[in-house]
């Protein structure tokens, strides 16, 4: 699972086999837009490569992926999560709320050009708190079986296939749970990997190492 927060929602929820958590009901209030502009513009993740003068192991981008936030519509963002050796790319429309003191990305699949395309596609809304300090973007994730357990002792409506933990429960619910254990969720010593802003990162570095 470590590896696979360097690639973020994407690959957690969509490509890396892991099982996916999500909402029902939308989490982010559209009356209420929370708009947090040190989103937008392209993130990579790191990873080690031995330095070609010394040997050493150092941390260099993994241009392999990256992620850019773009604006979308009038409160929301849109995310690209791009894998260039696949030449892959998934689409989500994002929209950062809070729940309590703390900050939360809603994601989304983007929908389809066409309706016909769109007929019969539950949308389902996944959420992660964040943070963004020193140019680095921080998103967290926490283990399914905690998060069933806690939702099962506190009586918070779900229902569960092989691949995704759905709550079904109203915005207010889900909020006020995500509240009280956000501690036992998202313990604040055991942060992901964080992205980096491409403006801070020397990319040329993947390219000569």
């Amino acid at each position: 699972m470590q590896r696979a927060t360097l690639l973020l929602i994407a690959a957690i929820l969509l490509a890396s086999g892991c099982k996916q958590y999500a909402t029902l009901s939308p989490l982010a209030d559209p009356d209420q837009p929370v708009i947090d502009d040190q989103l937008l513009g392209q993130w990579y993740g790191m990873q080690p490569r031995p330095d070609p003068q010394t040997g050493e192991s150092v941390q260099v981008p993994n241009t392999d992926n990256h992620f850019t936030f773009t604006q979308y519509g009038i409160t929301g963002y849109k995310l690209s999560a791009v894998n260039t050796k696949k030449k892959t790319t998934i689409e989500f429309e994002v929209y950062p709320f809070q729940v309590g003191e703390h900050p939360f990305l809603q994601l989304q699949r983007t929908k389809f050009e066409s309706n016909e395309q769109n007929a019969g596609i539950m949308r389902v809304y996944y959420f992660a708190p964040y943070k963004i300090e020193d140019d680095k973007l921080y998103i967290q994730f926490t283990s399914i079986d905690r998060l069933k357990g806690l939702a099962h002792n506190e009586d918070i409506p779900s229902t569960e296939t092989d691949q995704t933990l759905l709550f079904t429960g109203d915005r207010q619910q889900m909020l006020d749970f995500l509240e009280k254990h956000m501690d036992d969720l998202f313990p604040a010593d055991k942060l992901s990997q964080p992205l980096h802003r491409a403006e801070a990162l020397d990319l040329d570095m993947a390219k000569d190492s």
